[in-house]
């Protein structure tokens, strides 16, 4: 019975180990992406200006959407922003609703985040 009680006892105390392991690694790697992200220009942004490429500009940060051009729920829409600022065109929807995307449209953004605008 005592054997048991220690084994249970390494085999918690291994697990609470891995856990704090895990979150050291995760905010080690957050640290890392942080000094990742970088500047860039208007015309850094310019030169990825079609479907295949699609960089755009909303509220002076920097996006990579290329790999969402396809999923876009607006559909060819999005090209309208590539290679350029489109604030205006994510906040007003002018080919569709005419109205600003939703929280769930602004969550998604970030996931192609690559840095910020520096003018």
């Amino acid at each position: 019975m005592k054997i048991l009680k220690v084994l249970i006892f390494i085999s918690l105390l291994t697990i609470v180990i891995a856990g704090c392991a895990n979150t050291n690694k995760t905010q080690d790697t957050k640290k890392i992406l942080d000094t990742d992200l970088k500047n860039y220009t208007n015309e850094d942004v310019s030169k990825h200006n079609n479907a295949n490429d699609c960089w755009m500009i909303i509220e002076d940060k920097v996006y990579n959407v290329t790999d969402f051009v396809n999923s876009h729920p607006g559909g060819k829409a999005i090209l309208e922003g590539c290679g350029q600022d489109a604030t205006e065109l994510f906040n007003t929807r002018p080919m569709g609703s005419g109205t600003k995307h939703s929280k769930k449209a602004q969550n998604l953004l970030q996931n192609y985040y690559l840095g910020n605008l520096t003018k």
